[in-house]
């Protein structure tokens, strides 16, 4: 069959072949998991279906995407002219030859699975069409046509938009899969996916089908369990409306009142089972899943699985505090900011990590705070799951091809750097007096601009020394249970490293000046600055030229991380402090001592170790600790020569504020880094004495709130309360309901009741609807929140407004009756919380 492919053939796990739906599907069954067997129709059936339609590459560049009541008629008479072409006779055929495996009163599922949904970088909830309970050839085919089509509803063209993909490059497969006839059913996270826990397991159901549960119409069972035991820490049992049911040709809605509405969808049995179900997917992807589930009387079905999108923010201290101890200014942070986030998304690439959406880092009061759940979600995400020889000999073949980049970033890396240091060579020597203050700017950029494409593998250095680490401990665990910390300790006791190399010079630079007469009763008594003022090392011409040998060697080298601060080249009594602090001690063992009995422990450890392991694994345990060390070094180093970076970058930048100290603009000429990088992009864009008056103020008070901040003890956790369930009944001047999207924002109501109010929506509203679903996507590039009033965090909305990042409170009750348009609210997606002016 060309044109069909079943769960079980290895290359229906292809996303190209069976789009990301399908592919997930056919990856979970292979893996054994509870998935009802199926196929998929290939994106090369809907290729060749439209390749009856030539003109499709003109109407889709021809999209107004940016108009959508035009983009919805565009998209509908795009659609109406797709429906009149026929589908492939071979796909015909191979479809109807694919439903003789099941018996002909079978019912099926048909959902679309586009090549580019269920992504890490976009789930596209339900912005496809999906079918439920088809049942006949005919039916099926009728479906599959229609889910072609629905790559093409304006809401789907929206989304792609919005995403940034390339509409021409979209597919379609579609998922046929047998049909359960679900008692119970609903959506998973493996995540609390508002407020980002990674310790939480979220779960939504109602009886019936699950589209009741994604489609957010009704009111829904709410569970959040801990991951660690499974034990339910929160719940709120809705009172039920509506069930979705099979029928005979498609399904229906059955109302829900009296016991059956008020009665827990879901059991302690039945909870428990979804939460082992949720977890062995999650250790399966090594990544946060969202899953669709169903139970057919006692058997627990998985019916989608798909990467969790979007991780909320939780912003903390704990990664950032060791790494930016101190106030960062604007300036510095905003080159830093972009360079950072540049690295992580091409070193993600790099490593075949999914993306990494919003920030790792942020500035919050002049310091730096964490992401602490991507951080988590990313840094301990296991390379592989072994917990015996065998289970690691099973894995040894895929690690050394998934993992191939380990071995050639370090000779890639250093390969580039000769290019990146010749740079910096041109730019210190390139002449500054004659350009214009536009022209120095630019050069300023052009300088940044160069350390962030030297920058971009660098965080996947960082990671991988950490990964290495992580898995070295892990592995001596398995094979040498409490001897592992003592041979970890061992076998990288010692590893070269530049900080090693300029420790040495240092320590050689004391001891010459303890050998030179009356030189070291001087560095100990006279304040550094005034000997560097005096000129005294003049006196003692031997040291001073191996001083400044280090200096011009080392010299860039930052006293703090801020670029505003001087380097040692420019401010040299610091070496002279270092100095006098390594005379103040016995300076024995020499460091050339310690590294030799460093050595011999790393060799013992590793005679200890390969004494242990089997010589199966021999070869693979000297690679890993080959790689931990060639990592620890090359971590080291990449850092030593980011910090380069600073020697041209602050020779420009103090330029261009000595310049503006002359005409008034500034008071200090590092006051630059004071300001923001859009702010002097555009003061020097219009270099009018009323941008610079307005720039000059700007600086002072930021000025003056880096050295508020500079004094004062971070919080160590941005906003780290969080409130349990409220209740859903209008309170005063606050409304209550589910936390659907984090966040905050404040706007103007805006009711839409139905799609003829979409044109009229004013943009940075607050949206406020009994629900929405997928067709109402557009409305979200607009608002500036969301309120419904029925719905979980689960459902399409909620999924939908953290993906635009804008807060959502769902199942907010009688928000439409309490609500009118124009009146002021601020909504809390984080706490669930209207508040009402």
């Amino acid at each position: 069959m060309n044109y069909v492919i079943l769960f079980t053939d290895p290359a229906a796990t292809a996303t190209n072949i069976s789009g990301g739906k399908g592919a997930n599907l056919s990856l979970l069954t292979q893996r054994d998991f509870p998935v009802p067997p199926g196929f998929v129709v290939t994106a090369a059936g809907y290729r060749d279906f439209i390749r009856a339609f030539p003109e499709l590459p003109a109407r889709i560049a021809a999209l107004p995407v940016g108009d959508a009541p035009a983009l919805q008629r565009a998209g509908e008479q795009l659609r109406a002219d797709l429906a009149a072409l026929p589908l492939p006779p071979d796909l015909i055929a191979d479809v109807r030859a694919a439903l003789t495996r099941f018996p002909p009163t079978q019912a099926f599922s048909v959902r679309s699975s586009s090549t580019l949904e269920d992504l890490a970088s976009a789930a596209f909830a339900g912005q496809h069409d999906t079918f439920l309970n088809i049942t006949g050839a005919d039916a099926v085919l009728a479906k599959i046509k229609a889910c072609f089509l629905s790559l093409w509803h304006d809401r789907a063209i929206a989304y792609r938009q919005q995403q940034r993909f390339d509409h021409a490059h979209a597919a379609m497969a579609v998922v046929v899969q047998q049909m359960v006839p679900c008692d119970v059913a609903g959506v998973g996270f493996s995540i609390n996916p508002v407020s980002g826990d990674l310790s939480e397991l979220v779960i939504d159901a109602n009886f019936g089908l699950g589209e009741s549960v994604v489609g957010g119409e009704t009111p829904v069972d709410h569970f959040e369990l801990a991951k660690s035991d499974r034990s339910l820490r929160r719940s709120r049992i809705a009172q039920k409306t509506a069930k979705i049911v099979g029928t005979a040709d498609g399904t229906t809605e059955v109302a829900l009142s009296g016991a059956e509405a008020a009665r827990p969808c879901l059991d302690a049995a039945q909870l428990a089972a979804l939460a082992d179900l949720l977890l062995r997917v999650e250790r399966s992807y090594r990544f946060p899943q969202d899953i669709e589930w169903g139970f057919a009387g006692s058997e627990l079905f998985l019916l989608q699985s798909r990467p969790v999108t979007t991780i909320p923010t939780r912003w903390t201290r704990d990664e950032s505090a060791e790494r930016f101890p101190n106030v960062i200014t604007p300036l510095t942070w905003d080159f830093v900011d972009e360079g950072f986030h540049r690295s992580l998304a091409y070193s993600f690439r790099l490593m075949g990590n999914p993306p990494c959406h919003g920030k790792w880092f942020g500035m919050h009061g002049h310091y730096i705070y964490g992401n602490q759940n991507v951080v988590d979600l990313y840094l301990k995400r296991a390379p592989f799951e072994a917990s015996s020889l065998d289970e690691l000999k099973t894995v040894i073949p895929r690690l050394r091809e998934e993992y191939r980049w380990v071995l050639e970033l370090p000779v890639q890396w250093s390969r580039d750097l000769d290019d990146y240091l010749l740079n910096l060579g041109e730019y210190l020597a390139e002449p500054l007096a004659d350009k214009s203050l536009s022209e120095l700017w630019q050069f300023v950029i052009r300088v940044n601009e160069r350390g962030a494409q030297y920058f971009q593998p660098n965080i996947a250095i960082s990671i991988t020394h950490g990964t290495l680490h992580h898995l070295l401990h892990r592995l001596l665990k398995m094979f040498a249970g409490a001897d592992a910390n003592r041979l970890f300790d061992g076998l990288l006791a010692f590893c070269e490293t530049k900080t090693g190399i300029i420790n040495r010079e240092l320590f050689e630079l004391a001891a010459l000046a303890r050998a030179t007469p009356g030189l070291e009763p001087l560095l100990r008594a006279t304040a550094s600055r005034q000997l560097i003022d005096d000129q005294t090392l003049a006196g003692f011409p031997a040291f001073e030229t191996r001083f400044q040998k280090f200096l011009r060697d080392h010299g860039h080298r930052e006293v703090d991380f801020d670029m505003y601060h001087a380097t040692w080249l420019e401010a040299p009594w610091i070496v002279l402090d270092n100095l006098r602090l390594i005379l103040q001690t016995p300076m024995t063992p020499t460091p050339a001592e310690k590294e030799r009995a460093l050595r011999v422990r790393t060799q013992e450890a590793e005679r200890e170790l390969f004494q242990r392991l089997p010589a199966e694994v021999h070869f693979f345990f000297s690679e890993i600790l080959r790689l931990a060390r060639t990592y620890t070094s090359l971590d080291d180093l990449e850092h030593y020569q980011t910090t380069r970076l600073a020697l041209p970058l602050r020779r420009a930048l103090r330029e261009l504020g000595q310049r503006l100290v002359r005409r008034g603009v500034l008071d200090e000429p590092m006051d630059i880094f004071f300001a923001r990088r859009a702010q002097i992009d555009a003061a020097i864009a219009a270099d009018r004495d009323t941008a610079w008056q307005e720039f000059t103020a700007t600086v002072r008070r930021q000025k003056t709130v880096y050295l508020a901040d500079r004094v004062r003890t971070p919080e160590w956790t941005l906003g780290a309360t969080r409130p349990s369930l409220a209740a859903t009944s209008p309170n005063g001047r606050h409304l209550h309901g589910l936390p659907g999207s984090p966040g905050e924002a404040e706007g103007p109501v805006y009711l839409v009741l139905h799609a003829d109010d979409f044109a009229k929506f004013p943009k940075g509203s607050v949206l406020v609807a009994r629900t929405t679903n997928p067709t109402w996507t557009p409305l979200f590039y607009s608002a500036a929140a969301v309120i419904t009033e029925s719905g979980g965090p689960l459902s399409h909305g909620a999924v939908t407004a953290r993906e635009m990042r804008i807060p959502a409170v769902m199942s907010v009750s009688g928000c439409l009756q309490t609500l009118t348009n124009g009146q002021r609210v601020r909504v809390n997606g984080m706490n669930g919380e209207v508040t009402l002016y």
